[in-house]
């Protein structure tokens, strides 16, 4: 299988990855989802730029499509390419900042989604955090509503 593109441990890019494959879950990017990081600052968080952050998507469906030519539809929900996507973010505060991100995009097209519910699970469990935890650092009205 071709070699997913690797990122540096903990860098900006390594952290957007994660949020790409969350927005993407759906099969679909919401435009609300890309308005909720300008809202919320993400990019700033993130330390990334807009084109660079439209480049890890883009980079992420890239290997999305090349990992998976011999299957007739895309597996989102492959447990080994989570789990690499997840790898490189091994900071525990980058882990609870990017946490945190993944709760209020998810939020953001108004529709929780089984699939981005089921990796979001998927991503607390992997980091050992839990919901508590993260509504305990988010400043109040953060993640009521969307």
């Amino acid at each position: 299988e071709p070699a997913m593109k690797v990122y540096p441990e903990n860098s900006s890019e390594a952290m957007a990855r994660v949020l790409a494959m969350t927005m993407i879950t759906d099969a679909k990017l919401a435009d609300q989802e890309l308005q909720i990081m300008d809202q919320l600052f993400l990019y700033e968080v993130l330390e990334i730029s807009k084109s660079e952050f439209a480049e890890v998507v883009k980079q992420y469906c890239d290997d999305l499509l090349v990992a998976d030519t011999s299957q007739a539809k895309v597996d989102l929900m492959d447990r080994a390419r989570i789990d690499a996507v997840l790898a490189p973010v091994t900071d525990p505060q980058k882990r609870f900042q990017t946490a945190q991100m993944i709760a209020n995009v998810i939020r953001a097209d108004g529709h929780l989604h089984e699939a981005e519910l089921a990796l979001f699970r998927y991503v607390l469990q992997t980091w050992n955090l839990t919901l508590d935890s993260l509504k305990g650092m988010v400043r109040p009205g953060q993640l009521q509503g969307a």
